[in-house]
């Protein structure tokens, strides 16, 4: 049976060869590595990368991914940098560990030029939330990296990595949860839907109580948000029953909890004049605040 071309672009600029990875172990000239190019490196010279975003691995895919390795050869290249008389690896970690196990000796790469250690932490993070499925902690934890190690404001990370600054901020408000709360979202016990209606809650005894009830009752997130709310409802009306404050009031209040999803105390004065408190727990949550009242 003829072989199917490849066509233009990849067939361009790597022979066939180059996706099939070798377990020949013979030598190759890698005269064609430069910066912009794509070729055949070995495996052994490839070093993972220390800023990678992804820390877990589903062992099942991994096999599957490998199987299919095995049978079609790497469809994409990895991305590397040179790192001294080697590589290290910018992203395609899962491809690079399925062809370590395949026993292959070389994994197509394309090679670019990234010679300092911010560079490459920004470039891992938006390959891999580009190309790759982190959970959302993972996620997290790279833009915080992004915003500490490569002094970035938070503006900046949105734009380097496609998303809006609102969801920048609110990847960032997960690490405020209680670290058995994380643990779950790595696992995908819970999902980040669930998480960020417990982040909304005023501490971390009642995040994870709520937390427990989602597990026990096996809650989705449509209801662990009516959850939350109910419990913001509730304490408002203890409030009231506190204060003597009116019910149209009471019911304003809970209003605004539900528009802003944290705690909102109106306070009145004489003559109709009052306040209006709006409570935030870090300046990335008052941030976002104002983007609501913007």
């Amino acid at each position: 049976m003829a072989k199917k071309a490849l066509g233009k672009g990849l067939k361009a600029l790597i022979p066939d060869e180059g996706f099939m990875p070798s377990s020949s172990g013979r030598e190759r000239d890698e005269s064609w590595a430069r910066e912009g190019a794509i070729g055949s490196l070995p495996v052994d010279r490839i070093e993972i990368n220390p800023f990678q975003p992804r820390k877990e691995f589903d062992e099942a895919a991994l096999e599957d991914l490998k199987n299919s390795i095995i049978e079609n050869g790497v469809i994409q290249p990895i991305t590397v940098t040179r790192d001294g008389d080697g590589y290290q690896l910018i992203s395609g970690e899962r491809r690079l560990r399925a062809v370590k196990q395949a026993a292959f000796k070389f994994i197509p790469a394309y090679i670019i030029d990234a010679p300092e250690d911010a560079r490459k932490l920004e470039l891992a993070l938006i390959e891999n939330i580009q190309r790759e499925d982190l959970n959302a902690i993972e996620v997290a934890l790279a833009l915080k990296s992004l915003v500490t190690t490569c002094n970035m404001t938070q503006d900046d990370v949105a734009q380097k990595v496609g998303k809006n600054r609102s969801t920048v901020s609110n990847f960032l408000r997960l690490l405020k949860l209680p670290v058995e709360i994380q643990n779950s979202i790595i696992v995908r016990e819970i999902t980040q839907g669930h998480a960020r209606a417990l982040v909304n809650l005023p501490n971390p005894k009642l995040q994870l109580k709520v937390w427990e009830q989602i597990i026990s009752r096996k809650l989705s997130v449509r209801q662990t948000e009516e959850l939350v709310n109910s419990l913001f409802r509730d304490q408002s009306a203890r409030k009231v029953t506190a204060s003597g404050q009116s019910g149209d009031y009471a019911r304003m209040e809970s209003l605004l909890r539900d528009r802003f999803a944290t705690k909102v105390r109106i306070v009145q004065k004489k003559k109709g004049q009052g306040e209006i408190h709006i409570q935030y727990y870090s300046p990335d949550d008052l941030e976002r605040i104002l983007e609501l009242l913007g």
